[in-house]
């Protein structure tokens, strides 16, 4: 007798890069394991200062500008779309940091503790974190101004005891 065992799989993105000055068509994943086209269409020089998405499912056509730096550490992305549901016209803006990725920003590291000559602590650490992220529209159905929070988790992956034994003679 033989049994199918059903195969899923999950498409993390699909890239065909066109002849000519622009490239990238993506398909990204939802999380309830459905696909979501979006076609993303930018120069391919390196001072690209702009990038065209269409999102056929929303019926979302947006030009976004590169991000700018606003300071060190900020970055401000602005963008015009329309939607063609909806008959709306709007501009959104992002505020976000380069200190984080979209997404979960993962940190690991070691750090010792001398408690006296000859013993030592060591522990394992990492911590995974999603920046605050401020956005906001106007002529969309998204609010002027929002803000997510974001997030910290930490943990405690591993903690050694480091004996030193030096013969003095």
């Amino acid at each position: 007798m033989c049994v199918l065992h059903p195969i899923t799989f999950c498409l993390v993105a699909i890239k065909l890069i066109l002849r000519g000055s622009c490239s990238l068509i993506r398909f990204y994943n939802t999380p309830i394991n459905e696909y979501q086209a979006k076609l993303v269409l930018k120069p391919l020089t390196p001072e690209w200062k702009w990038k065209l998405i269409y999102e056929p499912i929303h019926q979302d056509v947006r030009i976004l500008s590169k991000k700018i730096p606003v300071t060190k550490f900020l970055n401000l992305q602005v963008g015009v779309g329309h939607n063609f549901q909806m008959h709306a016209t709007g501009w959104k803006w992002k505020l976000t940091t380069c200190l984080g990725g979209d997404g979960v920003s993962r940190i690991r590291n070691k750090t010792s503790v001398g408690l006296f000559p000859g013993f030592d602590l060591r522990f394992g650490w990492r911590a995974d974190y999603v920046l605050p992220e401020i956005t906001g529209a106007l002529g969309t159905d998204e609010p002027l101004f929002n803000m997510q929070s974001g997030r910290l988790q930490a943990s405690l992956d591993r903690v050694e005891a480091i004996l030193t034994h030096t013969d003095s003679v």
